[in-house]
This record gives C-alpha cells, structure tokens and sequence, in this order.
C-alpha cells in the first residue's frame, strides 16, 4: 500500500555493457602485429635469402659486400658498421622500393629535388655532381677563386716540366660536361647566369701566363660538328662514338704539333662503320631505376679492321699495355677515365706502345719505365670542381735545376 505524498520508484532496468573490444577488433589488432613484426624481420631475412622481385641493383656503384667473421679485436669493432652498410646495400625487397619510388615520380606523383639525375627536356638526363644539385657550377655561380686556379695551374705545370726534363711532352686533354655541349636541352631553372667556367678561367690563366702546359679544349670541335648529328648519349653522361671521333681527331692534331718528326696519319672516318648497337642501358638511367622508361639511341663506330684494347685498360685502377711491335709509331702513355673507352680504338693504332692508365695520379716509375714520346693526360670538366690529384714527391716538388 502507497500512502499519500510519497514517491514510486520505478524499478530500474540493468543494462549490460557491450564489449569494449569485439572480436573482429582483437583479429585485426593481432594482425596488424603480425605485419609489423613482418616487416621488421622481412627486409633482414630478405638481405641474407636475397629476396628481391626486381632482381639486381641497377645503381652506378659498387655495392657493399658481406662482411666476414672478425678474426680479432680489430675487425670486431668495426663489424658492425661493415654489417650495416652491408645491410643498407641488399635489404629485402630493396631495389623494389627503389623502383616503385622512381615510378611515382615518373608518373608526377613525386619531385626528384635530391637526386643526382637531373631531367631535361625531350629526355634528356644530366647528372647533378655531389653537392651542386642546383647545377651551381654549370650556372657560373662557383668560379675558381685565386688560391684554387693558382693550385690547379701549379699541379699542370709540375707534371709538364717535370716530363719536358725528360724530353717528353704532355698533352692534357679535358672532355667537357654533357650540359657544356647540349644546355639547349636543360630546363629553364638551370639556365646559365654568368660565364666564365671553371673551363674558361684555366684556359684563360694558362694563356695569359705563357704556360708550358699544352691544354686542349675541345668544346669549339664538339660545338662545331654537333650540327651533323647527336655527340652525347641522352641517357648517359658520356660522348658517343661519334663525338669520342671529334675529340680523337683534335687530339691527334695537337699530338702531331707536339711530335713533328714523327709521321703520324690520323685514321679517317672511312677506317669506321657506323651502326646502332643493342639496346644498353645509360648509367643516369640506371642510376635512376628507369631504364625501361627513357630508352635511347646507341650510336657507335666500329673499327673495319678491330682493335682489341685489353679489358684492364678500362677498370678503374687499371693499368695495361698494347703493344703493335711497329717502331715507326710513336709510344704513348694515356692517363684517362672513362670517356676513353669511345677513344680507345681510334687512338690505339696510331701508337706502337700504349700505357693505358685509369687513374688521375701519375706514376713516375711507369713513365721511366715506358719512356714514351708523349703523354696524354686525359679528364672531365667536372673534375675541376675538385682538388688536383696529388702525385708522388717527385713530382710535385720537383724543380728546375
């Protein structure tokens, strides 16, 4: 019985909670677990199992190795620097990332504001060296300052004097940038603002100073004959066979100055056939995981009667002879890098005895040893963003007695 004026109380109804948690949530959560614990060890499996759908690297450089079991204290304490430099080099699925990366820049998904290749219009690629991504350089806004031209004019002139003590002359040889010779096809952004080169500066000090270094330039040949057809890869950052031809036929021009007593006869451009070779693949390509997409025309000059230049000539820190057993030729020692390799066949017949030599220093053993008639020391434009070389004592500090 209720009495009046007091309240009823509804009974209340319980409520039972809904799981914080459902089940489909605990699944999901215990997959994602998985994934990531997968993805932690996956790329470290992958390094030892070489896992890698895109099969081997395409980059322009040697990959580190595997280090071996240290031996001794020594090596342990620098295993494991080696192992993870290894590690960054073969981790799983590495150079699949790599690619999809490049991918979507390709497809404009992405910038390449940080990469070493630079592309150009109608396909062309550039290379961007270490440290001057915004093309500084080729713009005019890294000159040579007076300390720098000053030790580069000193570096030529030791290695000339010290050869013109011996009786040898020394011809230098400076193969220009790809973007020296074909800047029409370089984006807007990168336009030059004001000349002169580091090219300009030296050929100008050296001129103005007299110098007894005989230095060749030959972007006025390259500008000239370009009219007549394509000198440069596109794909690549070397000349072609035919612009190595321009160069050679320049150089054995100067090399017939500097040797009149010899007869030496230049091989004309009937000694070749032209033709395209198989589909290659260009080292700015490679480097940016896209040699499917930019595909480039091979030009090359093969030789009617073959030159075969020892594969050593061409490694990196390689040194090799060949030798025609012909006393009529003059002897040559070639320092080079790799733009010789176009240059080799031409310049090979022209000598009776060649030191070929894939290094910037010089070897003065090499040169008394070889006592040759003339040495060609041979490099890039963008070399002269670097220090000199630094040769042995003996040449460096030599003097005139």
């Amino acid at each position: 019985m209720t009495l009046a004026g007091e309240r009823t109380t509804a009974p209340q109804t319980q409520v039972t909670a809904e799981p914080e948690h459902p089940v489909y949530r605990c699944v999901l959560k215990r997959i994602l677990a998985m994934v990531f614990i997968a993805a932690l060890f996956v790329p470290v499996v992958g390094a030892w199992r070489k896992w890698d759908p895109s099969g081997e690297s395409n980059e322009n450089r040697r990959l580190a190795e595997r280090p071996p079991v240290p031996r001794n204290f020594t090596e342990a304490k620098l295993y494991s620097d080696r192992w993870l430099n290894f590690y960054r080099d073969h981790f799983g699925f590495r150079n699949t990332l790599i690619r999809g990366v490049a991918l979507t820049r390709f497809r404009g998904l992405g910038a390449d504001t940080d990469g070493r290749v630079l592309v150009g219009r109608d396909g062309w690629l550039f290379l961007r060296p270490d440290g001057d991504v915004n093309f500084i350089a080729f713009r005019g806004l890294n000159p040579f300052s007076e300390d720098d031209l000053d030790g580069w004019q000193h570096f030529l002139e030791q290695r000339a004097k010290w050869l013109a003590a011996r009786g040898i002359p020394m011809l230098v040889v400076i193969a220009p940038n790809k973007e020296t010779i074909y800047r029409e096809y370089l984006p807007d952004e990168v336009s030059p603002i004001r000349p002169p080169s580091r090219l300009d500066q030296l050929v100008e000090r050296l001129g103005r100073a007299h110098s007894p270094v005989h230095l060749l330039d030959l972007r006025p040949a390259l500008m000239a004959a370009k009219k007549s057809g394509r000198l440069y890869f596109k794909t690549d950052t070397h000349w072609n066979d035919e612009g190595a031809y321009v160069a050679y036929r320049a150089m054995m021009d100067a090399v017939k100055y500097l040797l009149p007593d010899w007869k030496i006869v230049p091989q004309p451009r009937g000694n070749f056939v032209p033709g395209k070779a198989p589909v290659v693949e260009g080292d700015l390509a490679r480097m940016m995981d896209m040699p499917d997409q930019y595909p480039d025309e091979w030009l090359i000059l093969r030789r009617k009667v073959p030159f075969e230049v020892p594969p050593g000539a061409m490694d990196p820190k390689g040194i090799c002879v060949t030798d025609l057993n012909d006393p009529t030729l003059p002897r040559l020692v070639f320092y080079h890098d790799s733009f010789a390799i176009a240059l080799a066949p031409m310049l090979g017949p022209n000598f009776n005895r060649v030191f070929w030599s894939f290094n910037y220093e010089m070897d003065p053993k090499a040169i008394e040893r070889e006592k040759p008639d003339v040495v060609i020391d041979e490099f890039l434009e963008r070399n002269l963003y670097l220090d000199p070389p630094t040769d042995p004592p003996e040449i460096r500090r030599w003097k005139e007695r």
